[in-house]
């Protein structure tokens, strides 16, 4: 049986051995302790500053190669689009200025016509399904060979847009008939056109807002989910049916943040789907619609790519004779060959989003 000494000689060894606890702590160990800690501190408050500073340097290079790019791009693609006709594509009103400055670059390319048609909220709005199905059933009374009944009736109209711009006139489709289904799209206010639709596109530009312009206030979490499913869907439907048609086609999307990892632009770079498009990023930037612009008539030369300064475009421009002075600005601005993406992975050249409406182009 264990005795009281026992005992009286464990607490005394607790104690004791707290007692050393404290006065090193609070002595020796203390100093040392606090010291490396400050140490640490302080080279972590160091890396930030450089990381800081570097970032810093990166966004003003970038600033610079984006101002040169805007300010040259109207001579580098002068003449290189002639006899094309070109539809620019967009989804919200927030691409309204770069969409401007994309048509005059068009324009200035040469291109015959530039008609522009806007995606309308109605096309993914999930209290909009009747519209969308009234449209399908409208056409399918006036001209059912436009339909692919293969497809879902969510996927109809962005698949029947590309058809009504890429087919050829033919006894079954008239220009006539074409424009009465046109008529039933936007009577329907699932499009709005500005311009005259030619018979057959030459290239297409979809110019895409980023995802967080679609977001609408009032929705519960269900509703917010099937909305950016269904602009999804619409999205990715329309690009589908369009490199399918091996109609020169370029998708540039806003990406304020330089983020490539959401929305549309990450479900098309990478996918075989949409293997014969190219992409832009950077929209929203001075020198985004230079660089969809340049990457079309790369398209048009039967080339394609990813373009931009997200971590996953392959360069920040194509490899074109016209691009030439951008990649010698390039290797002089940042020491690297031009065919990289270039600086600007922190948040090169962003705007602050406008304010959304839920969606739709003007």
């Amino acid at each position: 049986m264990i005795d009281f000494r026992y005992h009286l000689v464990s607490l005394i060894s607790v104690f004791l051995a707290l007692a050393v606890g404290i006065v090193l702590g609070a002595g020796p160990l203390r100093e040392s302790l606090g010291a490396q800690l400050a140490g640490q501190v302080e080279q972590l408050r160091t890396e930030q500053d450089d990381l800081r500073a570097e970032a810093e340097d990166l966004r003003t290079q970038n600033d610079q190669l984006a101002g040169f790019i805007n300010e040259i791009g109207p001579e580098l693609v002068a003449g290189t689009l002639e006899d094309n006709d070109v539809v620019v594509i967009s989804d919200h009103n927030s691409t309204r200025q770069a969409v401007q400055h994309l048509t005059s670059l068009l324009e200035h390319a040469g291109a015959r016509s530039v008609p522009r048609i806007s995606l309308q909220p109605a096309l993914w709005d999930p209290a909009a399904e009747q519209r969308r199905s009234d449209a399908v059933d409208s056409v399918a009374g006036i001209a059912p060979v436009l339909l692919d009944r293969g497809l879902e009736d969510d996927e109809q109209v962005p698949a029947l847009i590309v058809t009504l711009l890429t087919q050829d006139s033919s006894a079954e489709v008239t220009p006539e008939l074409r424009s009465q289904v046109w008529q039933v799209l936007i009577d329907n206010q699932l499009v709005t056109v500005d311009g005259d639709i030619p018979p057959r596109a030459s290239a297409v530009v979809y110019a895409a807002a980023e995802p967080s312009q679609f977001t609408v206030d009032s929705d519960d979490d269900p509703t917010a989910a099937e909305r950016a499913q269904q602009l999804l869907t619409v999205q990715s439907r329309l690009l589908a049916t369009l490199a399918q048609t091996r109609t020169p086609a370029v998708l540039s999307v806003a990406t304020p943040h330089n983020d490539g990892t959401v929305g549309i632009l990450r479900s098309v770079r990478g996918d075989s789907t949409f293997s014969e498009l190219s992409t832009t990023d950077r929209l929203q930037s001075a020198d985004g619609p230079v660089l969809a612009v340049l990457a079309l008539i790369e398209q048009v030369r039967g080339g394609a790519g990813d373009y931009g300064t997200t971590a996953d475009a392959d360069a920040r421009v194509p490899g074109l004779p016209e691009a030439t002075l951008i990649n010698e600005q390039i290797e002089e601005t940042t020491g690297t060959e031009g065919t990289g993406a270039g600086p600007g992975d922190t948040d090169p050249g962003s705007q602050e989003p406008a304010p959304s409406d839920g969606g739709g182009a003007e």
